[in-house]
């Protein structure tokens, strides 16, 4: 019990801590204290150093040391920019199938009866290996029907002229065809107007582009093709067959090459851009 008493009475005895220099031993700072208040406030001093240090270390430069935070990031950041490279692959994948299309339809390859879905369970018959024995009679009214379907056929890809046609939508033309500067006529029309197949069709292309927006391309048989851009939105997709006066599209200022609402309107004829007011009027 003495050696307890005696500990704490030199914990509570005053002592002077002074700073002197050397060579004088001249007193330049000094205070009195005891040593438990010494001890203290050394030890206060070490606890708030390692606050100070352990903030440091978790929340300064260092944290990546102690968490994974910046790796779950990182792989985010990866994983975004993975995901915006597949979109950009299918766009261009788009973009591939949608030139292809205009060529092979510019060209020729592909019809509107081409587009006709077909069965897949229909298998192809040779008709090579089908023997039919004919009758003269049966002879006689075969050769009479395929004359009759030549003489509706030529007139059908000769009959194709102004009243056939119609404007797929009404207004005043705002800029006019010319084949080497504007292949087209613009056509400003009411707000939202509804804008219409100017002849019968299929429909071969229903998308966007950045430039020409929302637009259409409807292939009519006899080499005509008919194109609708700047659309606000298209009422049809690709492979559906239109009459004359179907809405297909609600006009719009889609696309950067738009600077108002309007209708461009191509008309194509066997792959060369005619003056579409040669065969319908906009008023």
């Amino acid at each position: 019990m003495s050696i307890w008493k005696n500990f704490v009475n030199k914990l509570q005895e005053d002592i002077t801590v002074s700073f002197a220099n050397p060579k004088t031993f001249d007193t330049n700072w000094s205070f009195n204290s005891s040593r438990f208040r010494l001890i203290s406030l050394f030890a206060l001093l070490l606890i708030v150093c390692s606050i100070l240090f352990s903030l440091f270390l978790f929340f300064g430069p260092t944290k990546s040391w102690f968490t994974n935070n910046d790796v779950s990031i990182e792989r985010q950041n990866l994983e975004a920019q993975m995901k915006r490279v597949k979109e950009l692959e299918t766009e261009i994948n788009r973009q591939e199938i949608f030139i292809k299309g205009i060529q092979d339809v510019l060209t020729g390859k592909i019809t509107p009866d081409s587009l006709e879905k077909k069965p897949a369970d229909l298998k192809a018959i040779d008709l090579k290996d089908v023997k039919i024995a004919t009758s003269r009679d049966e002879s006689k009214l075969a050769k009479k029907v395929k004359d009759d379907m030549r003489t509706v056929q030529k007139k059908q890809t000769t009959s194709i002229s102004n009243s056939l046609f119609d404007a797929p939508v009404s207004g005043y033309v705002s800029e006019k065809f010319s084949a080497d500067r504007h292949p087209a006529v613009d056509i400003v029309c009411k707000k939202e107007s509804t804008i219409k197949a100017c002849l019968d069709g299929v429909i071969i292309y229903s998308g966007y582009t950045k430039n020409d927006g929302y637009f259409i391309i409807i292939d009519h048989g006899n080499k005509y093709l008919s194109i609708y851009k700047h659309n606000k939105v298209n009422l049809k997709s690709n492979g559906q067959r239109v009459k004359l006066g179907d809405p297909i599209a609600i006009a719009g200022n889609s696309g950067e090459n738009s600077t108002g609402p309007h209708l461009h309107f191509e008309l194509w004829f066997e792959q060369k851009p005619i003056d579409p007011q040669t065969l319908m009027s906009f008023n």
